[in-house]
């Protein structure tokens, strides 16, 4: 027993020995690990410091910047020279880091091309997101750069120079950007225009807006503009809702995009007299006699529409001064679709099918513009 005793005290004895000298061994590289990590930490905690002194002190843009300095000077350090992209290890122009806890489902992300923001809604993202995330990369392309906190998360707001569409690339809780003009998507460009909007109701007749009118016609072009799955022809909306851009930002959309063609719907009145009825549209006949006229493209339209809805042709009409038609640089065209003041009228109007064939007969107007060369 006793022998048995003595071999386990000396196993015991032999096995803390190689332990303990092992430990030695190994003990200076742990010290340089724990000095590391400190080190680090040290670091760490004087960025977030920093980046929280330059919160407060600068834009969102030259925030921006900063960060992106910030990043490349302790990429420099650990790695030495490299080049941009090694450093901060993209391509795209931007990188935004979700935080903890959070996914891409949790992202929603808002591409206004009238007022042309860019908005990325993060929920779960508190006061301090862009300290402790900051947004790195380039600012192209980017005029303001703004962070908004609420209750449920915080949102991301990018004021570009131009529109531009969103290329994403998401990895993990990253999610990696690119903006692209949409001359380079694109052969053709339309944009539609649906008059009026929010407190600028247009005519009113029986209660009826014709806001809303102009709205529901834009919406069932849309849905055939989608269903065409023509990948070359790009279509931008002025409005899909009941909002009110202002004249110079519905004109700037297609002048922004170098459009091919400005299409603006909206519906006439004549209080005085019911029994008026009939499709017009208007047309810049300052510009009638340049290659591709406002004035062909106006009668292509009015020739497809009262075609197709048995409407009177009351003819083409000058319209320089309307602001949308005059100030759109691509031929431009503003259909007076029907009078609400028409009894006959406004029950089409209001008539879903009816507006279906509205806008096939616009459709069919576009596209044969676009072929014919606009």
């Amino acid at each position: 027993m006793e022998e048995k005793i003595v071999r386990g005290v000396t196993l015991f004895l032999v096995i803390f020995s190689v332990g303990v000298c092992s430990g030695l061994f190994y003990l200076p590289m742990l010290e340089v690990k724990a000095q590391q990590y400190a080190a680090k930490q040290m670091q760490l905690r004087q960025e977030r410091k920093e980046r929280e002194e330059m919160w407060a002190t600068l834009s969102g843009l030259e925030f921006l910047n900063f960060s992106t300095e910030q990043a490349y000077a302790t990429a420099d350090a650990q790695n030495g020279e490299e080049t941009e992209e090694q450093t901060l290890g993209f391509s795209q122009q931007l990188r935004l880091e979700l935080p903890k806890n959070c996914s891409k489902d949790d992202v929603t992300i808002y591409n206004n091309y009238v007022t042309r923001r860019i908005a990325f809604e993060i929920k779960g993202a508190e006061e301090d997101y862009p300290i402790r995330y900051p947004l790195l990369g380039k600012s192209d392309h980017i005029s303001e750069l703004n962070y908004y906190a609420g209750k449920d998360g915080g949102t991301l707001e990018l004021e570009m120079e131009h529109v531009y569409e969103l290329s994403l690339d998401w990895q993990e809780q990253y999610l990696y950007i690119d903006f692209v003009a949409p001359q380079e998507l694109y052969d053709k460009l339309v944009v539609i225009d649906a008059g009026h909007g929010a407190k600028m109701p247009g005519a009113i007749v029986s209660n009826v807006m014709e806001k809303d009118i102009d709205l529901a016609i834009v919406t069932e072009l849309k849905k055939i503009f989608d269903q065409s799955e023509d990948e070359t022809l790009g279509v931008y909306y002025t409005r899909l809702d009941d909002s009110d851009p202002a004249f110079e930002d519905r004109a700037g959309l297609a002048n922004d995009i170098d459009a091919n063609l400005f299409v603006s719907i909206h519906n006439n009145a004549f209080p005085n007299l019911q029994s008026v009825n009939g499709t017009a549209v208007l047309y810049d006949e300052k510009r009638e006699n340049e290659g591709n006229s406002s004035k062909h493209f106006a009668h292509i339209l009015l020739k497809q529409i009262t075609e197709s809805l048995g409407t009177k042709n009351r003819g083409l009409m000058a319209g320089n001064d309307i602001y949308v038609v005059r100030s759109t640089k691509a031929p431009s065209a503003l259909v007076e679709v029907g009078f609400m003041t028409n009894p006959k009228e406004l029950a089409n109007l209001t008539d879903q099918n009816y507006q279906k064939k509205c806008a096939r007969a616009i459709y069919d107007g576009i596209m044969q513009a676009l072929e014919e060369g606009y």
